[in-house]
């Protein structure tokens, strides 16, 4: 009987310990500035029926908020350059693998996105979520 429950004592430290090791493997979601949220779109060609879709701890991509793919953001800097502020969004999935994306921002007219390696694409918030 002792053995039975020394037994099932490990089991139960191996699944604490297991559950444990998860949890301080994932990552703290970072907050992202009440400006970025919203849903971006942009008019440019071949991209039209593109979202960016961005709430307080994801950003997702695809062509309706129904079917984006989701994304954590673990980390998000803002840094001045020349006159614009530059944000750096790292974001990951369940696979684990980080991303970069690195973008502009300007307030003007609701707000405006250009990313950084795009500059001729710029993304505009829209009310729509579809």
């Amino acid at each position: 009987m002792r053995d039975a429950w020394a037994g099932r004592l490990r089991g139960l430290a191996r699944w604490l310990f297991a559950f444990c090791l998860c949890v301080a493997c994932t990552p703290e979601p970072d907050v992202v500035p009440p400006h970025l949220v919203g849903v971006w779109e942009t008019r440019s060609a071949g991209y039209t029926d593109q979202h960016m879709f961005i709430d307080q701890h994801r950003i997702g991509f695809g062509t309706s908020a129904v079917t984006a793919d989701g994304y954590v953001v673990t980390q998000i800097r803002e840094s001045q350059e020349h006159s614009k502020t530059l944000y750096v969004v790292t974001y990951q999935g369940a696979e684990q693998v980080q991303n970069q994306l690195a973008f502009y921002y300007e307030p003007a007219e609701g707000g405006r996105i250009t990313f950084k390696n795009q500059n001729h694409l710029t993304w505009t918030r829209t009310e729509s979520t579809t």
